[in-house]
């Protein structure tokens, strides 16, 4: 499990990011969210859905390419509002970070962020 202080130093590590939670794919339930502003239920449920469905779709896209090809690891959703990262564990595939940012120069470092807290968590950490 990814402890809150972790997701609060992600965010507030990278400028441009309003959010970012830890979850499950199997259930797309937030677990543990850190957000520059308060984030109501409904929006996490959003976002978590468009994880889920954005790893079916690439995961679709890969298998469909490669015969079998390994799973998306990350996927990326832009909105008219925001630009949304998804990045899964790639030893648990239910494990997921979400993070918020508003600019496309942001996302290298919260896909790099988001993997790091997922191989701490794998850890036991």
């Amino acid at each position: 499990m990814i402890h809150s202080e972790r997701l609060d130093a992600m965010r507030a590590d990278i400028a441009g990011c309003s959010l970012v939670s830890f979850g499950d794919l199997q259930t797309a339930l937030a677990l543990r969210t850190s957000s520059a502003a308060p984030c109501p239920r409904e929006k996490l449920d959003e976002i978590f859905a468009q994880a889920v469905a954005s790893f079916a779709a690439a995961d679709k896209l890969a298998q469909d390419m490669a015969q079998g090809g390994e799973p998306a690891e990350d996927t990326l959703v832009m909105t008219p509002r925001d630009l949304r990262v998804f990045v899964r564990s790639q030893s648990n595939g239910a494990d997921v970070v979400c993070a918020v940012g508003d600019s496309h120069e942001a996302v290298p470092a919260m896909i790099a962020s988001a993997r790091e807290l997922l191989r701490v968590a794998a850890r036991g950490g």
